[in-house]
């Protein structure tokens, strides 16, 4: 039955007015985006069976304490390990189509990453727009290439969609999330590109978000873009890179660089308590491709 192939498309029930877009950006005031708690990586306990295994949010755990490998400067060092610098221009690919995801959830203001990947549409992890228990997120904004409480602009979410895998089982496959904006966002910010149904050693990949949580040696703060730049693991269904960025860089895109191109080819979704410097996504492969069909038929592409 087409309700149980967990790469098919759930939409929000509620879909915003445009009368409701100046409500929403009346909401986020400077004092509630300052308050705005990160949204925690989900952090599963244990260690993934047989190198990555297919986990759920069940499983999850508290964040715990990373001990980060001290970046040299090298982008050879990428290839075996990571390299974690906070981005110098975000005016340039693959950066420009970044921002940082504003939402409500059961009440609670939070803060994660996303970026623009159609005409009024962003993309994202599927935790970032649904929860098991909170329900879909509500007051979703985004504000691209945000930097210390300025950005370029700011758009309203004016419906959210995310897979069934993920609204259904929280299935880590499946955590991919999307909205479509209220007026077209990729006329200021670009809209970054894209690999669906590749092999999955594309690494390696440049993770971008906003980490809020600080870690030795990197004083992650959630008002700046950072960017780790990272080997390829391995991994099919879920595919694994090197990255030690934190809660509120959920979300944020994993690019790659190919003849001359950036594409985002995966998302900071989440990781284990047995290795706090490997982050995991889930692959784009049908469930991506059907997410920017959505997108497509709601009017964001």
């Amino acid at each position: 039955m087409a309700e149980d192939n967990p790469a098919m498309v759930v939409s929000a029930p509620q879909v915003l007015a445009l009368e409701d877009e100046l409500a929403i950006i009346t909401y986020w005031t400077p004092e509630r985006m300052e308050e705005a708690k990160p949204l925690e990586l989900p952090t599963l306990r244990g260690r993934p069976e047989g190198g990555q295994g297919v986990p759920t949010a069940d499983e999850a755990d508290q964040p715990v304490e990373q001990s980060a490998v001290a970046p040299d400067g090298s982008q050879d060092l990428a290839l075996a390990n990571f390299v974690t610098t906070r981005v110098a221009n975000m005016n340039i690919w693959p950066y420009m189509t970044v921002g940082k995801l504003y939402m409500t959830f059961a009440g609670v203001n939070y803060q994660g990453s996303a970026w623009c990947i159609g005409e009024s549409a962003i993309f994202t992890a599927g935790h970032c727009v649904h929860g098991k228990s909170a329900g879909w997120a509500t007051n979703v904004i985004f504000r691209a290439r945000y930097s210390n409480g300025s950005s370029i602009g700011t758009w309203v979410m004016r419906t959210l969609g995310s897979l069934n895998g993920w609204i259904n089982n929280e299935d880590f496959q499946y955590d991919m999330g999307s909205g479509v904006a209220t007026r077209p966002i990729r006329p200021t910010t670009g809209k970054s590109g894209w690999m669906a149904n590749y092999p999955a050693n594309q690494g390696p990949y440049t993770s971008i978000g906003y980490p809020a949580a600080p870690i030795s040696g990197y004083p992650f703060n959630g008002q700046y873009m950072w960017q780790c730049v990272g080997g390829y693991i391995n991994g099919a269904t879920i595919i694994q890179m090197h990255n030690n960025m934190t809660g509120g860089c959920s979300g944020g895109p994993w690019v790659v660089y190919r003849n001359g191109q950036w594409y985002a080819n995966g998302l900071n979704s989440f990781r284990y308590t047995s290795n706090p410097n490997t982050l995991y996504s889930p692959y784009f492969g049908q469930g991506f491709l059907n997410l920017l069909q959505w997108i497509k038929n709601n009017g964001g592409d």
